[in-house]
């Protein structure tokens, strides 16, 4: 079985669709009606598939920051930074260089 890439460039429809590639459908048993989540962590969106269980482990992670009196603002500053060690280590420097100018 060959290796799949874990990144792969989309392109966004001119009515904002962006198709999701078969074999990230296949690997993820989405069908059509399926329900994805869209998480945005700094300028990166991630999108995971959407279930009763990972529901309940977000209510219980929501839960557990604010018992711990964590800041949002904190944790996505530390989420940009793990981000900024992690992606260049795994998928090299070019990603990181592409995004010089901030978004407006």
């Amino acid at each position: 079985m060959p290796v799949r890439s874990p990144v792969t460039l989309l392109n966004v429809a001119q009515n904002g669709q962006v198709p999701i590639p078969a074999a990230f459908r296949k690997d993820h048993a989405l069908a059509h009606g399926g329900r994805l989540m869209a998480v945005r962590m700094g300028d990166a969106l991630v999108m995971v598939p959407h279930d009763g269980i990972l529901d309940a482990i977000c209510m219980r992670f929501e839960e557990a920051l604010r018992g711990s009196g964590a800041s949002i603002n904190k944790i996505k500053a530390q989420a940009l930074q793990e981000r900024a060690e992690i992606v260049p280590q795994r998928y090299g420097s070019v990603l990181l260089k592409r995004r010089t100018k901030p978004r407006k």
